[in-house]
């Protein structure tokens, strides 16, 4: 039926051929996490996200400490869309933290692994307008100050913000010294620099460095120095102080997300569901307040995770069944084409001739029928909204949809991810194997760097060899990236691309790494001098040139669980649009690394403060008692 407040037909067909509402790739990534949601018909699949919340309830009213959650569909159900879902209405509504886990680089190192994502998550904004570590920085430096002083007024998160903003770095220094002093006074804290890293994230210039050494990466000398911490702490006994501070305040939902690539494994050979399953054990056992959620297909719930011991995959679904998510029907079809149709007309202030237009209502309940997922509708939508009595459109490429989904992922927190950007940098030279680039033809890459038995062995520094021959010599390169920031990693990794002893059979090293990171002179004179002049090579690390490398590798790992692509289709899109997107051969970083060395040491490379030798004490003795008085004084 037509309605008769409709816009004239011209306007809205015209919105319709300028803009397809359905453009949006149908895929949750983090950024939909994160950022702006996924657009979400909350009544898909609501009982899933309901016993979420119901469980924090429960948790709220004493009936008990903890639980787990497990749901399980098939892919394009929504697996993802109900994590975004929760995730944003926590931040609207509060009542817990939130931690999303999902991209875990090395399987062999899960728990340092977990520690970043742990990091990470809690840097994003919470329900309260501030970092969520600045909301837990808040509820402690409160129970600090009245501890100081019992009529100190309880603030809000914003407002400690600002006023740690108004004070110099000095001064925040005493003062974060002596919260943590306070604090430490009333509570029984294994380790006060976890206590002193939190608070110092209230200090905006500070925050990012302190979540780096929250979640174990290493400081440069200097910089520990300055926030009087030990240069790095990475422990599973840091991930649990940091969790029973959190649930001293708050509850806490910890999703872990993208566990249905069988062929991600550790070098034991357990693939990444179980191995995560039996981190969700041991936080189980160790988180005092909160909701453990993990999804996955039911495939590899029945035929891996099941397959574990029950101490492990009991912890995975304490609260019970497992949560189905449900396919569409011919209902329900309907009213997800007409949340989206409503969303994109009110945008333009359009009124259509009735709300399914341009498509057919009985049309729309037929493919209902069938039982689609949520993906499988919306795609069809995309690949059939057009104005009645047009050409068809032409087919979309389904290999370029899926990467500009994952080139839109903001990568900006991984770039310190040595292992993140190794994988992709790896990936992007296997595609190369055969082809000659910079004078070097490509024969084989390698992760297993130190000859010896069983084909070698992996090293921790050094990512990949990428062997081939130039100028009909063979030729070796060792490609280490080295984002560090502390010295003993970076260290670790110039004496491997040195390759001094020839223990890695490299006849030249390649050092990946962003210019905009300091190294001091020790470092400068005793590792890349010797190794330019060894003929070996610096490589400024990009975003702009690993971001492709990045998102075509998180295609090919999808290519099956969420894209339905294959092998040679990604192939034949680097080959068509590589140059376009600066992939394959066209990629300007793989192309520098292959690159004759210059034997030129880069001379615009910041140098690293010096290291400042000031004690605490000295800091805190130019603070007064009266300095916490005034954070709660102070307008």
């Amino acid at each position: 039926m037509v309605s008769s407040l409709s816009s004239p037909i011209e306007a809205v067909d015209a919105a319709l051929q300028s803009h397809n509402p359905f453009a949006q790739p149908p895929f949750v990534n983090a950024n939909n996490i994160w950022g702006p949601g996924f657009p979400d018909l909350e009544f898909l699949n609501a009982h899933a996200s309901d016993a979420v919340f119901r469980a924090l309830d429960e948790i709220q009213a004493g009936q008990y400490p903890r639980t787990s959650i497990l749901i399980t569909a098939q892919n394009g159900t929504g697996k993802s869309h109900i994590i975004s879902r929760i995730r944003h209405r926590l931040q609207a509504q509060g009542g817990a933290l939130f931690v999303y886990a999902s991209k875990f680089n090395d399987l062999n190192q899960i728990k340092p692994g977990f520690q970043q994502l742990l990091a990470d998550s809690l840097s994003n904004i919470g329900s309260q307008g501030v970092k969520q570590w600045q909301e837990l920085a808040t509820a402690m430096a409160n129970d600090a100050l009245k501890s100081h002083n019992p009529s100190a007024n309880s603030l809000a998160p914003k407002d400690l913000v600002k006023r740690f903003e108004a004070i110099n770095e000095v001064k925040a220094a005493g003062l974060i010294h002596k919260l943590t002093s306070e604090f430490c006074k009333f509570k029984s804290v294994k380790d006060p620099d976890i206590v002193r890293a939190i608070f110092w994230t209230l200090l905006e210039s500070e925050a990012a460095y302190t979540s780096n050494w929250l979640g174990g990466k290493e400081l440069a000398q200097f910089k520990a120095n300055e926030l009087r911490l030990p240069s790095q702490k990475q422990s599973f006994d840091a991930i649990l102080q940091i969790l029973d501070l959190i649930s001293d305040y708050n509850k806490l939902v910890i999703c872990f997300d993208e566990l249905d690539y069988e062929k991600d494994c550790d070098d034991k050979g357990w693939n990444k569901a179980q191995i995560v399953a039996g981190l969700v054990k041991e936080l189980f056992d160790n988180l005092n307040q909160g909701v453990i959620l993990t999804v996955m297909m039911p495939g590899i719930w029945d035929e891996q995770v099941k397959q574990l011991p029950p101490a492990v995959f009991n912890r995975v679904t304490a609260q019970g069944k497992p949560y189905e998510l449900n396919y569409l029907n011919s209902d329900s079809a309907v009213e997800l084409v007409k949340f989206f149709l409503k969303n994109y007309y009110d945008l333009r202030g359009l009124i259509p001739p009735h709300p399914v237009y341009p498509f057919d209502e009985v049309q729309l309940r037929a493919i209902g029928q069938g039982k689609p997922t949520v993906r499988e509708m919306l795609q069809w939508c995309q690949e059939n909204c057009q104005v009645p009595d047009t050409p068809p459109l032409p087919p979309p490429d389904e290999v370029e949809i899926a990467f500009t989904n994952e080139l839109s992922e903001d990568i900006s927190n991984r770039l310190d991810d040595n292992y993140f950007l190794a994988d992709a940098l790896l990936f992007g030279f296997e595609l190369l194997i055969g082809q000659t680039i910079e004078g070097v033809t490509l024969q084989k890459v390698t992760t297993r760097v130190k000859p010896g038995k069983k084909g070698g062995s992996k090293d921790d520094y050094l990512n990949f060899k990428v062997e081939g021959t130039e100028a009909d010599q063979p030729v070796s390169i060792g490609v280490a990236v080295l984002q560090y920031d502390g010295g003993g990693g970076l260290g670790a990794g110039f004496k491997r691309l040195r390759d001094d002893k020839g223990e890695f059979g490299l006849t030249r090293g390649c050092l990946v790494r962003s210019k905009n990171k300091p190294i001091n002179s020790h470092f400068r004179k005793n590792h890349l001098e010797p190794l330019i002049q060894k003929g070996g090579e610096f490589v400024d690390l990009k975003e702009e040139e690993i971001k492709p490398l990045v998102a075509i590798l998180s295609v090919f790992d999808k290519r099956e669980s969420d894209y339905q692509v294959s092998e040679e289709q990604i192939g034949g899109f680097i080959a068509d649009k590589g140059e376009k997107y600066q992939l394959g051969s066209h990629n300007p970083l793989l192309k520098e690394i292959l690159s004759t060395p210059s034997y030129q040491v880069p001379t615009d490379l910041p140098d690293e403060p010096e290291v400042d030798s000031t004690d605490i004490s000295d800091v805190a003795a130019d603070n007064s008692d009266a300095d916490l008085n005034e954070l709660t004084t102070h307008e």
